[in-house]
């Protein structure tokens, strides 16, 4: 079957219309604001999740899907070398962590996340390298900062999130 070369001209415009328009930036935001996507309220907080500080997503890259049940303990540096734990969460089942400190407890400094997935990788029968990860972030007072970890056995990626 021949496609004529104007029916290919609108399709390929309509594709790049429509990509631009759902790759927007201020798209993305309204879609997850429309669906309150990520703005469930911290448990066992009275903090309201429009003043979130740091949250983190964790993702197995080896199944394609969220890692739920993984505990992340938060602790800060305080001083030279004494880091403070500062609290302890379990993701959801769409691997998310909405609140990780009380803004109350939030402020500037250096911040390290310790993500258990020893446990998370043994309840699915696999062997992993990782027993844990730790990544450890410099905060800035009235920012949100949110910390995607990519997981899989043997490598894990992490980036600022929005």
């Amino acid at each position: 079957m021949m496609i004529s070369a104007a029916l290919l001209l609108l399709l390929t415009v309509f594709s790049v219309r429509f990509h631009s328009m759902m790759s927007s930036s201020w798209d993305r935001v309204r879609l997850r604001v429309e669906t309150k996507e990520g703005f469930e309220p911290a448990v066992e907080t009275n903090v309201s999740a429009d003043v979130r500080t740091i949250s983190a997503h964790i993702l197995d890259t080896t199944v394609g899907q969220a890692a739920p049940n993984v505990n992340i303990t938060i602790y800060r540096l305080e001083g030279g070398d004494d880091w403070q734990k500062l609290n302890v969460e379990t993701t959801n089942q769409d691997g998310r962590v909405n609140q990780l400190v009380s803004a109350s407890q939030y402020k500037a400094g250096i911040y390290k996340l310790h993500f258990d997935v020893a446990s998370y990788n043994a309840e699915r029968g696999v062997k992993s390298f990782y027993p844990f990860i730790e990544i450890v972030v410099q905060c800035e007072r009235n920012q949100h900062y949110h910390i995607p970890l990519l997981l899989n056995p043997f490598g894990y990626t992490t980036y600022r999130g929005t």
